[in-house]
């Protein structure tokens, strides 16, 4: 298990609205997509995670702390 990875896809599903929706429908799926080798155990783990409340965590960081090119927070992620 490589806990630097583990905190990356993390600080990613807050910091980054378009890979939180990704990961919310296949954790494995968004990983994979982006480059991030996780173990599975790692994926397991990571999609037990309560993205309602990582969303809302999410929302209260000043903008200035999110991806560019992550969608406007006020549209909704296709």
């Amino acid at each position: 298990m490589s806990q630097e990875v583990v905190e990356r896809v993390i600080g990613r599903l807050i910091t980054d609205e378009r890979f939180r929706h990704l990961a919310n429908h296949s954790m494995e799926e968004a990983s994979l997509l982006e480059g991030y080798l996780l173990t599975p155990t790692e994926v397991q783990l990571l999609s037990g995670l309560a993205f309602p409340s990582v969303t809302k965590f999410a929302k209260q960081l000043n903008p200035g702390l999110c991806r560019v090119g992550s969608p406007d927070k006020t549209k909704n992620v296709p």
